[in-house]
């Protein structure tokens, strides 16, 4: 019996430890996409938004993928010695718990919309600097009425979606051992002869 509440307190400490790794690592992602933001923000106007958005995408992603990939590696390494049992879809639930920040966030801008909350387009496009760009290309303004409602729930949609999802896909591609850095770099000589 003790075994199995000791089994009930490591499972609950890996899961509080990964959700903090997967926000702790958005935070990071955040503070490198507001400096590319800042950094290239003259390519906002114009088609430079078609840089901008896989550039900034792609350097937010980076933290959060790779330890969520960490985590899949970790679970099926667990799951392989029979300690857990392995759900693949585990990563989109540590997303979902560590995004209730951003979620709050998020209804916040929704209800400022409305006029119930005060107007904070700007502080909104810094707490969400991975989607900053998007914002930009639905509207430059820093004002919340120059934004259509379906605009407004469009971005809370992308500001809770894209982190989730990065970590959906990082948590995957630890379960299938599947290191896009190993990929890229070693290279099987045995098809080359």
């Amino acid at each position: 019996m003790s075994d199995l509440m000791q089994d009930h307190q490591n499972n609950w400490k890996v899961f509080w430890k990964t959700v903090s790794a997967f926000f702790f690592s958005h935070i990071g992602g955040l503070l490198i996409a507001n400096i590319f933001c800042f950094g290239l923000s003259s390519l906002f106007e114009g088609y430079g938004f078609l840089i901008v958005i896989p550039v900034v995408l792609f350097l937010y992603s980076y933290p959060i993928y790779s330890s969520m990939w960490n985590a899949g590696h970790r679970d099926s390494n667990s799951a392989q010695f029979g300690h857990t049992v392995l759900h693949r879809g585990r990563g989109f639930l540590y997303g979902i718990v560590g995004s209730v920040p951003i979620i709050v966030i998020s209804l916040g801008f929704v209800l400022s919309k409305f006029g119930l909350l005060f107007n904070f387009v700007i502080p909104y496009k810094l707490l969400n600097a991975e989607i900053w760009p998007i914002i930009n290309v639905m509207s430059s303004s820093p004002f919340l009425p120059d934004f259509a409602v379906w605009q407004i729930l469009l971005i809370a949609l992308l500001s809770v979606a894209v982190p989730v999802l990065i970590g959906e896909l990082g948590y995957l591609a630890g379960t299938y051992d599947f290191a896009v850095m190993q990929w890229l770099i070693y290279k099987n000589n045995d098809k080359k002869k």
